[in-house]
């Protein structure tokens, strides 16, 4: 019997290759503590790094309760009762994600603000001393970042509750468990993975907020870097605790896998799981409550933007060349980002089973959890090296770090999961004897993919394009920091303006993106139906 032949190593070297430029921003973070400011980080450690890295801790503590009892509760009233207007509300609990978490923070800033409406209502009703909280501080911060992130932990909950049916609850009622001992102690141990993923989605999206805590005054490490580099000038500092940031990043993902344990997913429930009807005032509570998150976190929002914007109706001007520099930014991005992941599929289909190519995919794809402000100072910090080495190389001075390759660099490798995991997903829904009688056809290999592979492909392409392109047209602190000087995308104008409170003039910047921002949540909600 002659043996099979051994797996080509080829892709291995190549998966390598392509994986390392995404890796350098992380090696060259760590080799910064070569280089450090005794002066300096005496300053930060009396002066700031307490605070921020407090402030930071509390953020992502109280975040993680705000996401999780929204975010499990309507899922499991969504995926067990029929209650009024669930329907509706299954969709409708998806739409905060379309709007960033920056511009929810300076709206009810505005909202909130003394000579806001709200504010002015409320000494109108209980006299002129009477005044509500202004939104500022961790717990505001904490309260308007949940309104937009408690999604990730409805969506997955929620597909998780329907995938294993009234198994759980049945077998803890069986036991003698209330509903609700049985909530905790049959379906929320069963569904673990599931939940436990949109809380860590949740909580890193936090850890790496810039915007929104910007605007809301709340000191964290995120704006700690940003002050390190722009405000004290020390680079090879801000690169320090961009490591530091990077290390509780890698912290909380630790204890995402201690927390799924061994669990895996559940199975697919065998039988069908009808909705129990909950009618009464139980459902009408469920469906109040579920309203009134969609009301805060989507619907009020979109409302105070369309009436600003419509206040200065001569603003869309203005922010035309910033909306071109976000459609060309996106679009660089998006095609760079999908070139890379096509390529990183292609190299594990050629090598299936090959532990170098998982490795190196799966490296990248860490990209996602990274800060944008970790990723910008570590894209700095290579790139500023590598100008070094090609003047010493070829004696010509190349301005890389200043220059819109920083910002699809930084882009590129935040995102590059996003856009893997949709060609992953396109790629999982071709047969494989398909993909093998394209290989039997004797025509060239880029023929075969480029007549058979990829128009198959191409639905799924369409929306993980989709999907990269609004991420990367919101992405604020990345573009922030390493664009070129005068370069503005929306996201800026709106971080611009809202610094300034200028509310009004960062509605149209934010009303675009919050409305681009729709699309991929109208294709996730095609997805559940």
């Amino acid at each position: 019997m002659t043996p099979a032949a051994a797996p080509p190593r080829w892709p291995r070297y190549a998966a390598w290759l392509l994986a390392l430029p995404l890796l350098m921003p992380a090696a060259f973070l760590a080799a910064g503590f070569a280089e450090i400011d005794a002066a300096l980080w005496a300053h930060l450690s009396r002066h700031l790094l307490p605070q921020a890295l407090a402030n930071t801790l509390t953020l992502a503590a109280l975040l993680a309760a705000f996401v999780l009892v929204p975010g499990l509760g309507f899922a499991w009233a969504s995926a067990r009762y029929d209650y009024p207007g669930r329907r509706v509300l299954d969709w409708a609990l998806v739409l905060p994600l379309a709007i960033p978490g920056y511009v929810v923070a300076f709206v009810y800033v505005g909202l909130l603000d003394y000579a806001g409406p709200v504010q002015s209502a409320w000494r109108s009703w209980f006299g002129a001393t009477a005044s509500l909280p202004n939104g500022r501080g961790v717990v505001g911060a904490a309260l308007m970042l949940a309104l937009v992130l408690y999604p990730y932990v409805y969506l997955l909950a929620r597909a998780a509750f329907v995938r294993q049916g009234s198994v759980a609850m049945d077998a803890a009622r069986s036991l003698g468990h209330g509903p609700l001992a049985a909530f905790f102690r049959g379906v929320l141990p069963l569904t673990r993975p599931a939940w436990v993923a949109g809380l860590t989605l949740a909580v890193l999206e936090a850890l790496a907020d810039f915007g929104a805590v910007s605007i809301l005054g709340v000191d964290t490490l995120t704006t700690t870097i940003y002050r390190t580099w722009f405000g004290l000038y020390s680079l090879p500092t801000a690169a320090q605790l961009a490591f530091g940031l990077l290390a509780l990043v890698a912290l909380v993902l630790l204890l995402e896998r201690l927390a799924r344990g061994r669990a895996r997913f559940a199975e697919r429930s065998l039988r069908p799981q009808p909705r129990r009807p909950l009618r009464g005032w139980r459902g009408w509570t469920v469906s109040a409550l579920a309203t009134g998150v969609v009301l805060l976190g989507f619907v009020v929002p979109l409302w105070r933007l369309a009436t600003w914007a419509w206040s200065v109706r001569g603003g869309l001007p203005v922010v035309g060349q910033a909306a071109l520099n976000t459609l060309a930014l996106g679009a660089l991005a998006t095609a760079l980002v999908l070139a890379v992941a096509l390529l990183f599929a292609l190299l594990a289909r050629r090598a299936p089973g090959d532990r170098g190519v998982a490795a190196a995919s799966f490296v990248v794809n860490l990209g996602y959890a990274v800060p944008g402000t970790v990723l910008a100072v570590g894209a700095m910090v290579w790139l500023v090296r590598a100008e070094g080495w090609l003047a010493g190389l070829a004696g010509v001075q190349w301005a890389l770090s200043s220059s819109l390759l920083a910002v699809l660099f930084a882009l590129s490798a935040r995102f590059l999961r996003v856009g893997h995991g949709a060609v992953e997903s396109a790629f999982a829904t071709l047969r494989p004897s398909l993909l093998e009688t394209a290989r039997s056809l004797a025509v060239p290999a880029w023929r075969r993919f480029t007549g058979i592979v990829l128009p198959l492909l191409r639905p799924g392409l369409v929306a993980g394009a989709l999907l990269v392109l609004v991420e990367v047209m919101k992405e604020l602190p990345a573009t922030l920091m390493l664009r070129p000087f005068g370069w503005d995308t929306l996201a800026i104008r709106i971080y611009a303006y809202a610094a300034e409170g200028l509310w009004m003039e960062a509605a149209w910047p934010a009303l675009l993106l919050s409305l681009v921002g729709l699309l991929p949540v109208w294709w996730l909600v095609r997805q559940q139906r």
